[in-house]
């Protein structure tokens, strides 16, 4: 628990990517032996029933694509901002006593 809390947004995005990556293995594997499973049975509404399952799996999937695509794309903003902020500051060269900074002249 207290790892958590010593990681940067970026390593804890990372984690994330990493154990979404594994959820979905873990699912795909899971919805292709339940559609396989489901014609299987003889009895249709075991067989209805675990079809279904295999739909909320997909289901699942779908919005787990979506929660990947928006930490990704969350994290290509932070690092973009993070670069304009660095390049803003980056010819910052001197403080003055009363807070003000000049530019340094970079040609």
């Amino acid at each position: 628990m207290g790892k958590r809390s010593e990681q940067t947004p970026h390593e804890m995005a990372e984690e994330t990517l990493g154990a979404i990556k594994e959820f979905r293995l873990y699912l795909e594997g899971v919805e292709k032996n339940l559609s396989s499973m489901s014609k299987k049975f003889a009895n249709k509404e075991i067989a209805q029933g675990v079809g279904f399952a295999a739909t909320g799996i997909h289901e699942a999937l779908t919005y787990l694509a979506i929660v990947k695509k928006v930490i990704e794309k969350t994290e290509r903003m932070v690092a973009k901002k993070a670069i304009v902020s660095s390049d803003e500051t980056g010819g910052l060269d001197e403080s003055h006593s009363d807070g003000r900074t000049s530019l340094s002249a970079s040609t």
